[in-house]
């Protein structure tokens, strides 16, 4: 036997090198935002204990940290701190809660500050951390801030729509309403000509001549009372209609063209209050009816 034979050691790839390299960084990356956590739960613990106005003077004397270094540091204590809090700085895993962050660096970890903490953390189960550059990443939260500005202005768009529907909506029931009062009142007139048609035909006291001659004139002016109510319902009909074919119109545009419905809203408004207004000064125009 050979007492100088060593045993084979296996060779060491290029491969099993590179593996290795890849899990020191992360290693060290996720080490690093543990850290600088802590170190941000530290300097949260000190702003507290030192009197107001000399915390940036003791940053500089007994930390060496300048001020935005520090708020980077609170900062991600804050933030990341619940999660990261008490997690060990060895290499083992930290469990499930910290999965998500296990892969994150110290600089990714600064810019996803730029969303909330609902938004931050399903941000990133849709990242590859390891291989977004911190130039890539602010980039996507950018995109992503952008897309949540453009959200949050359309549903305060559709808000206000809905708003203005609801109160044209009101508008037009009360405009409604009201017609359905003046008909109601028209009806009520005709009644009145129908008592006045049964006066006719009591009128047994004058003579044939005077009661033909009265009775040709009372016809023909409950003709004419007649002929101007229905023309007036027929118009009133015509209006509501054209009222209920207007309002659907105008709903229907407010999410095909926000500008032209807007222009037919305050167009609409306008008339209802024009129309309105003449309608009162209308009926101040008409004597009292004395009681039958």
């Amino acid at each position: 036997m050979d007492v100088n034979h060593k045993p084979d050691i296996p060779k060491r790839t290029p491969e099993m090198i590179a593996a290795e390299i890849t899990v020191i960084k992360a290693q060290t990356k996720k080490i690093l935002l543990v850290s600088a956590v802590e170190i941000g739960l530290r300097l949260l613990e000190a702003q507290k204990n030192i009197p107001q106005g000399k915390f940036l003077s003791w940053l500089e004397d007994a930390v060496q940290y300048s001020e935005r270094t520090a708020y980077n540091l609170m900062r991600l204590a804050e933030e990341y701190g619940p999660v990261l809090s008490g997690t060990t700085l060895s290499i083992a895993g930290s469990g499930a809660k910290t999965e998500s962050l296990a892969k994150l660096g110290y600089s990714q970890a600064l810019v996803l500050l730029g969303l909330s903490a609902e938004e931050r953390a399903e941000f990133i189960t849709q990242l590859d951390l390891e291989n977004t550059a911190v130039r890539e990443l602010q980039q996507a939260v950018n995109d992503r801030k952008l897309a949540l500005a453009e959200k949050a202005a359309l549903q305060k768009e559709r808000d206000a729509q809905k708003s203005i529907n609801s109160k044209l909506s009101a508008e037009l029931g009360e405009v409604k309403d009201e017609a359905k009062e003046k008909k109601e009142s028209l009806w009520a007139e005709q009644e009145k000509v129908t008592k006045l048609q049964r006066e006719l035909n009591a009128l047994k006291d004058e003579s044939a001549t005077a009661r033909h001659i009265a009775m040709i004139e009372r016809e023909s002016k409950i003709a004419k009372i007649n002929a101007s109510m229905a023309q007036a319902d027929a118009r009133f009909d015509l209006l509501v209609k054209g009222f209920d074919d207007l309002f659907s119109t105008i709903k229907d545009m407010s999410a095909a063209d926000p500008k032209a419905f807007l222009l037919y809203l305050k167009q609409t408004n306008n008339f209802i209050a024009k129309t309105t207004e003449r309608l009162r000064r209308l009926e101040k125009t008409v004597p009292p009816i004395p009681e039958p």
